[in-house]
């Protein structure tokens, strides 16, 4: 098989170690601080990871009149109307 041509090979080679340079660097872009008057988003109701226990008694009064069961996460049983 012939081999390259010297000028492929350098470009090659400056592509994948720019390549690997920005593969390096990318971890931190997400590095950084958040000042005092940016937190206020970060609290907002919306950025919690869980719901409230209001919202997930909602949620699954909802599940289990959809799907006719009940019990299933400690409540007591019912039938598929929503009522217990």
């Amino acid at each position: 098989m012939k081999a390259p041509h010297p000028e492929v090979t350098r470009v090659r080679c400056r592509a994948r170690a720019l390549f690997l340079l920005l593969l390096a660097c990318s971890p931190l872009a997400g590095c950084g601080s958040v000042e005092f008057y940016e937190r206020r988003h970060l609290a907002e109701r919306h950025m919690l990871l869980d719901d409230g226990p209001g919202e997930a008694h909602f949620y699954q009064k909802t599940i289990y009149s959809m799907e006719g069961s009940a019990g299933g996460v400690g409540a007591s049983a019912g039938g598929g109307c929503g009522c217990y």
